[in-house]
């Protein structure tokens, strides 16, 4: 299996770039499967710690023997995981989100990307997105992802580091 990362702040492009990826892989006649990081966070309290680390060394280490991946699903409305995902291991596994490319699991990483935008961007790209009223919500995911990346040296990490806009 061939696991590529896409970390980088919220709002950054990390999901449209994992699109492309996926898209022309499988135009190629690859088996692709993109894990999403938001299915893997428990809510806004704590999210890029230790038990988001543990959940993913779990499924790469399935994904890794070639059995079938079990990828749990936060629901945001519930506030709680519901039923996983079963999947099985693809050719590439992409996994794309902010944490995708913590030291926890960079051996399992063939390929790692930094993907990045201004703030004030990125931050409009996700109440674009998920709405207005997650505003307070969102500065203090940037406050909590930056110091993340800070303790990870996560950009500098990576294979390759792109920018999605000015």
């Amino acid at each position: 299996m061939f696991l590529i990362t896409i970390d980088g702040p919220a709002g950054s492009g990390k999901t449209t770039l994992a699109d492309q990826i996926s898209d022309h892989l499988m135009a190629q006649g690859e088996t692709v499967f993109t894990i999403h990081m938001d299915d893997l966070y428990q809510g806004w309290e704590e999210p890029l710690g230790e038990e988001l680390a543990q959940r993913l060394t779990t499924i790469l280490n399935g994904a890794r023997s070639g059995s079938t991946i079990t990828i749990p699903q936060y629901n945001w409305a519930d506030d709680a995981f519901g039923a996983p995902l079963l999947a099985s291991t693809p050719q590439t596994l992409i996994l794309e989100g902010v944490g995708s490319s913590q030291s926890v699991i960079r051996e399992f990483a063939s390929l790692s990307i930094w993907i990045e935008a201004p703030q004030e961007i990125a931050l409009q790209r996700v109440l674009d997105r998920d709405g207005a009223e997650l505003r307070s919500q969102m500065q203090q995911w940037q406050i909590r992802e930056a110091a993340h990346f800070t303790r990870e040296s996560t950009k500098s990490a990576t294979d390759y580091q792109v920018k999605s806009a000015p």
